[in-house]
């Protein structure tokens, strides 16, 4: 699996706002002599709540409190808001995500679909990762190590075909072309190869890094082992991180997640509670063999990616990096 390779090493009140209402009675003059009986029955009606209140203890009166329908209904109402956001979220940021499926072909030569592509139905997939639209050009960002041996193939046979949702939500792939890569950030630009109208892609909301806080909800959505669109949910666990790119050199400033991150999920976009997307997920650590998400999980953050893909698309590949494999 693509992720693998960045796999780094293993280690081995009850509250309830309710209303109180008053047990005691409006006080009135009364010209009569007073009764024993009358101040009774007053007595009575004054003295009882009291005595009830009393006797609860702090432990049933919480029991008691959280028994109310009231409470539960307030509950229920959070925790409804709560999941209502959280799949509004998907809902608009997921046709932003993009499939991305490292194929090799079986011979040199393949011949024309009937949409004048290229035929790659007999290519096998040597891999899956993660992306993000990034335009209405069709520029697709993921990561470096996701499309690395499309950089370093010398035999000609490597494509990569990008899954995407337009949209109305209709799924198509088309062949992506490399634009431009950076191994020292591990991001790299794609494009799709041939052309779709614009007002049919859906480019991500990019938000803003500086100012994440540990303990934010985010959200991570891409193609673990290959089921497209999934997401995980979590917080930002920690800031500026420090992680090593697929050169060797140091990625500072990286986000630490507990959004699983597994294979598969490499590239794809790491979102706030505005579906924003503050990240590009990269890597996990995880315990040796395992090959799953240990829970502590990087992504670049989008200051950089924002500093670093409009240079690749315009320029491509800086000089220093085309031959650095």
């Amino acid at each position: 699996m693509l992720l693998n390779s960045l796999q780094f090493f293993s280690s081995s009140q009850a509250i309830v706002a309710g209303r109180t209402q008053s047990a005691m009675a409006p006080c009135t003059a009364s010209t009569s002599p007073p009764s024993s009986k009358r101040f009774s029955c007053s007595l009575s009606r004054r003295v009882v709540p009291i005595i009830l209140a009393s006797s609860f203890t702090s432990s049933s009166s919480i029991q008691f409190l959280s028994q109310s329908p009231f409470a539960k209904a307030e509950v229920t109402d959070e925790f409804e808001e709560e999941e209502e956001r959280v799949v509004r979220i998907f809902q608009e940021a997921s046709p932003a995500v993009v499939c991305i499926k490292d194929l090799e072909l079986q011979s040199r030569t393949s011949g024309l679909s009937e949409g004048g592509e290229e035929d790659l139905s007999d290519a096998k997939v040597e891999g899956t990762g993660s992306g993000f639209v990034w335009d209405k050009s069709g520029h697709i960002v993921t990561n470096y190590h996701v499309v690395d041996k499309l950089v370093t193939d010398t035999s000609g046979r490597h494509r990569c075909r990008v899954f995407l949702e337009d949209s109305e939500g209709k799924l198509f792939s088309r062949e992506g072309k490399l634009v431009g890569y950076d191994p020292a950030y591990d991001l790299a630009v794609l494009k799709r190869q041939v052309d779709i109208e614009g007002d049919k892609l859906k480019p991500a909301a990019i938000g803003l890094s500086r100012n994440l806080r540990v303990g934010q909800s985010c959200f991570a959505i891409g193609n673990p082992y290959a089921y497209e669109h999934t997401l995980t949910t979590g917080v930002v666990s920690g800031l500026r991180r420090q992680i090593p790119s697929p050169n060797g050199k140091a990625i500072r400033g990286a986000i630490q997640t507990d959004a699983a991150i597994n294979a598969g999920n490499s590239g794809g976009p790491l979102i706030d509670s505005y579906g924003h997307v503050i990240g590009v997920n990269t890597a996990t650590f995880t315990r040796k063999g395992s090959g799953t998400s240990s829970g502590v999980n990087f992504a670049i953050p989008i200051d950089v990616v924002v500093r670093i893909v409009p240079s690749l698309i315009v320029n491509g590949t800086d000089f220093k990096d085309r031959f650095s494999f």
